[in-house]
């Protein structure tokens, strides 16, 4: 419990305070597409294959923290500081550095709290996952630039 509350207040300071380089509507639109997909992929793998789970299992509210807190303020912090005029190979190693993340909190929660549980999901399954994921996240930022660019015209 106490990873939860930690990295709700870390994440939710460091969304406060830092230098906004993208618009407040991308944060809310990018958090809301970040938020039904992982709904979604916990939907198949937590409850329908009983891969893994937060907390214990079974739908409970502090898992409610994780989804609209967690995610989407990880999710604001990897699209601000997102290196989009640099080099395509400063672009992959950033992808890589905020998965390597990723895979260190995931194994944290896992290994070290109460956060996260396995059942048959491994930590190495996620390690694939973790670059389609932030590369889903971009696609979808870059969809709603042009989409929004567009409603202004």
């Amino acid at each position: 419990m106490y990873l939860l509350f930690i990295s709700v207040l870390v994440f939710g300071l460091v969304v406060y305070f830092m230098p906004k380089k993208i618009t407040y509507f991308e944060m809310y639109t990018t958090s809301l597409f970040s938020t039904v997909l992982q709904l979604i992929i916990d939907v198949y793998l937590e409850f329908k294959y009983d891969l893994y789970g937060y907390f214990s299992p079974g739908v409970d509210y502090i898992t409610l923290w994780v989804v609209f807190w967690i995610f989407p303020t990880v999710n604001i912090i990897f699209l601000n500081f997102y290196p989009k005029s640099r080099t395509l190979l400063c672009k992959v190693f950033y992808i890589l550095g905020w998965s390597a993340f990723a895979i260190t909190y995931e194994w944290f929660a896992v290994y070290h709290s109460d956060f996260f549980y396995y059942n048959d999901w491994k930590l190495l399954y996620s390690v694939p996952i973790y670059p389609i994921l932030y590369i889903l996240i971009l696609l979808n930022w870059k969809i709603i630039k042009t989409l929004h660019l567009k409603a202004l015209k």
